[in-house]
């Protein structure tokens, strides 16, 4: 693996010095206490989340992990702003950035993170972090991994980055035998070990939203539906059809968007929006969410959902409204995650390609049946836990626990 850290170094370096103020490479590199801490002491676990999702998803796994094993500390890393900044204040470990992929970064980072475990939660896999975990002869476990087709790191065309890749993961873990297929085709073997993220939504059951947002629903004369997650493809799609007879809440999944989001809902005026972070309750035809961490709760309180990023490149967590006895509605883009075939598959998940199909879902809000069937989407969906204890096990393994 020549040329990749050659590149990497250049390219980031050119990045930052022409990146706006606030973009996500200043961000990283404003995350550079730890360069000046001295490395931390004992036995570490790392996990690696690219956003919140892949963390919630993570969550159960570590903390089962960190449970058994009161002995060892843990360090988490984002790659996202939406991931580090409503989780930089966890209590069960160190957070920051995930520092930019280049070789001496990656360097420098293990020599203070100083980890005897990594784990990279589904597929946020950076070349020269993973080699430098494979020369330290760090146990690296990937967690929930799934792809529709082979990985651009184990291509057989960069025989030198994918000799390395594999040199430095000692346990490859997927979702389902789809997934084991993907990677078998490339001469990768992998191990099953199921979706953590039912352990997680399994602990929402009952999560109840703040008072605050108690208080809103309280106010509303209509019926809520619920955009979480929400991209602006979401809002311009939704923007098309008549939803007036409904309180529209939208959660942005970057909530530096919120401002285009709201614009893109062409139908509201101005007198007729909220923020929840500036106003106090009231009824309202739309209520901007402006905050962080609250999204798990407020699926409690709406009548009807829909998961954002549907109609961009794929959904977000479903599950979470799942949990919420929710029966959510989506765009056409959201058969790349792997618990949404199994939610669609059982009707506790319904895909909408044309407006016609999001009317019909609309026309079911508030129904007995849609109701009843919510019920059983929890039910069903706490069937389906028990990935995070596998998982453990495998993570136990691979450092002779």
């Amino acid at each position: 693996m020549i040329l990749y850290p050659l590149f990497s170094a250049i390219f980031f370096k050119v990045w930052s010095a022409l990146a706006p103020k606030n973009s996500w490479i200043k961000r990283v590199q404003s995350d550079n206490s730890w360069k000046s801490t001295a490395p931390i002491k004992g036995k570490v676990i790392w996990m690696h989340c690219a956003s919140l999702g892949e963390f919630e998803m993570g969550r159960p796994v570590l903390e089962m992990f960190l449970d058994k094993h009161t002995d060892w500390k843990a360090v988490v890393t984002f790659f996202s702003p939406s991931g580090y900044e409503p989780r930089k204040k966890y209590s069960r470990a160190k957070v920051h950035y995930l520092p930019i992929d280049t070789k001496s970064e990656a360097k420098a980072w293990l020599k203070y993170c100083n980890p005897n475990l990594a784990v990279i939660v589904r597929n946020d896999v950076w070349p020269n972090h993973l080699n430098a975990l494979g020369k330290k002869d760090i146990p690296l476990v990937t967690t929930a991994m799934s792809y529709t087709k082979t990985p651009w790191y184990l291509s057989r065309w960069l025989l030198l980055v994918r000799r390395e890749m594999v040199a430095a993961v000692h346990t490859w873990g997927v979702v389902n035998e789809k997934d084991a297929a993907t990677f078998s085709r490339s001469g990768i073997h992998t191990t099953i070990l199921g979706n953590p993220k039912y352990d997680y939504a399994a602990e929402l059951l009952g999560k109840p939203a703040d008072k605050k947002f108690v208080a809103w629903k309280k106010a509303q004369n209509k019926p809520i539906i619920l955009i979480g997650s929400a991209h602006i493809e979401d809002c311009v799609s939704l923007d098309q059809l008549d939803i007036s007879a409904f309180s529209l809440w939208v959660v942005p999944h970057h909530l530096e968007d919120f401002k285009r989001q709201q614009q893109s809902l062409t139908q509201f005026k101005s007198s007729q929006t909220s923020n929840s972070s500036i106003d106090k309750p009231r009824a309202t035809d739309l209520l901007m969410v402006t905050e962080f961490g609250v999204l798990a709760g407020l699926y409690a309180l709406a009548d009807g959902v829909v998961i954002g990023g549907g109609w961009g490149k794929a959904t977000h967590n479903a599950l979470e409204a799942t949990a919420q006895g929710k029966i959510a509605a989506c765009g056409p883009h959201w058969d790349s995650i792997p618990e949404n075939h199994d939610l669609v598959a059982q009707g506790f998940l319904y895909p909408t390609e044309t407006h016609v199909d999001m009317t019909a879902y609309l026309n079911r809000i508030g129904s007995d049946s849609m109701i009843e069937q919510g019920k059983l989407a929890q039910e069903w969906m706490l069937e389906q836990s028990g990935a995070a204890e596998k998982i453990v096990k495998v993570l136990e393994q691979a450092v002779q626990l």
